[in-house]
C-alpha cells in the first residue's frame, strides 16, 4: 500500500471514528433461521472469492426474503466479473471520493436498506468496506475480529486459519448457533 493509500485511509478511519453513524443503530440478535433480510460485504478483487461469495449467497438465499451481496473491486475499474447482477452489486476505486468513501447509486441504497444481519467477509483493512459496515443500519454485524474498529455484535477469530472459505465456514457455524431470544 502507498504512503498517499495509507494517509488517505487513516483520514477516513479518523472521521468515522468521530462519526455518529452507528450511533443511529437499533441492534437486536439474529440467526441464520430468524433472519429474513441478509447483506454481505466483501473483497470483489479476485475472481476466487466472487465465486465463494456466490456460492456462499445463493446458500444463505433459501427460505430468505432478501439476501444481496455488495463487492469492492480495489482497481481502477470493473472487469465483466463485477457487472451487477441479481443480489449482486459492485463498486471500485472510480466509486471513492479523495479519502476512499464510497459514494454513488449503488453505495446511497445500501446504506438506506436495514437488514436484519450485515456479513462482512473482507479479509484485509479496506477502507471502503469498513465505511459500509459502520454506516449501514442493519441489525446485528457479524465479521472478523479487528482491532482497528468495535461494530461487529459478532468477531471471528480466523488468524490461526486466514482465509475466506474458512470465515464463510466460521461464520455460518456462529450464526447457527446463536439463540436469538
Amino acid at each position: 500500500m502507498s504512503i498517499t493509500t495509507e494517509i488517505k485511509h487513516w483520514f477516513g478511519n479518523w472521521k468515522l471514528k468521530r462519526s455518529d453513524l452507528e450511533k443511529k443503530r437499533i441492534r437486536k440478535v439474529y440467526n441464520l433461521q430468524s433472519a429474513k433480510r441478509i447483506t454481505v460485504l466483501f473483497d470483489a478483487t479476485e475472481e476466487i472469492d466472487v465465486n465463494l461469495v456466490k456460492a456462499f449467497v445463493s446458500e444463505l438465499s433459501k427460505g430468505k426474503d432478501e439476501v444481496n451481496a455488495l463487492g469492492y473491486v480495489n482497481e481502477k475499474g470493473k472487469s465483466l466479473q463485477h457487472m451487477s447482477i441479481l443480489h449482486f452489486d459492485f463498486f471500485s476505486q472510480e466509486e471513492l471520493n479523495w479519502y476512499g468513501k464510497p459514494h454513488g447509486m449503488i453505495i446511497e441504497n445500501f446504506i438506506q436498506e436495514d437488514y436484519d444481519i450485515l456479513i462482512d467477509l473482507s479479509l484485509k483493512k479496506f477502507y471502503p468496506l469498513t465505511y459500509l459496515a459502520v454506516a449501514s443500519p442493519s441489525k446485528f454485524k457479524v465479521g472478523r475480529y479487528r482491532e482497528d474498529i468495535k461494530v461487529f455484535d459478532l468477531m471471528i477469530d480466523n488468524e490461526k486459519k486466514p482465509g475466506l472459505e474458512t470465515l464463510i465456514t466460521e461464520i455460518t457455524h456462529y450464526l447457527n448457533r446463536i439463540d436469538p431470544s
